[in-house]
């Protein structure tokens, strides 16, 4: 993680490292996705002055890019300073799910002299990529249960406790010693 702020205004070179260096981090998270190739657009999030919430931002030519394709692109984005250094420390990817309504449902900050118009998007509409889990192999003990295991219609409510409660409660030895290994 960059963790020296700037006071002059990055080189064009040093932006796009960044960028590639924040989509990097979060490669995994695509792959979770099944994203071959995401629209991936860092952001900063900021409460503007008429409005009670947080908000990104996007130029119109961000967002045409997303609907360019015969199936729109979903929009991936961190939330950066305005150096694109991460601010958050967990690095949490979010998806704004494309809406073909854009033009018309997002507020628009009108276009000034050096910048285009954009479209203010509230943080609230954008959904949380979750990372994966490891997989924990869990190895169930050597039980012996008998000739066949018990039909699933054949445990009894205090079975069902043991396991929600993970108690070893039951009265059917194997399962408790289930219950006991985990």
């Amino acid at each position: 993680m960059i963790s020296t702020k700037s006071t002059q205004k990055l080189s064009t070179e040093e932006r796009k490292k960044r960028i590639q260096d924040l989509y990097e981090h979060q490669m995994e998270k695509f792959m979770q996705e099944n994203v071959s190739e995401p629209l991936f657009i860092p952001k900063m999030a900021y409460k503007p002055a008429t409005k009670d919430e947080k908000h990104i931002t996007f130029f119109a030519s961000e967002l045409e890019r997303a609907e360019y394709y015969e199936v729109p692109k979903n929009v991936y984005t961190e939330f950066i300073s305005s150096e694109y250094i991460p601010e958050d420390p967990k690095r949490t990817l979010y998806k704004w799910v494309f809406n073909p309504h854009w033009r018309t449902e997002y507020d628009i900050i009108e276009a000034t002299e050096s910048i285009q118009e954009r479209y203010m998007i509230p943080v609230a509409e954008l959904r949380i990529v979750q990372q994966a889990a490891a997989q924990k192999e869990i190895k169930l003990p050597s039980l012996d249960l008998g000739p066949t295991d018990e039909p699933f219609n054949m445990l009894t409510i205090r079975d069902l406790a043991a396991i929600m409660l993970k108690k070893p409660v039951s009265n059917k030895q194997w399962l408790n010693e289930i219950i006991k290994s985990k």
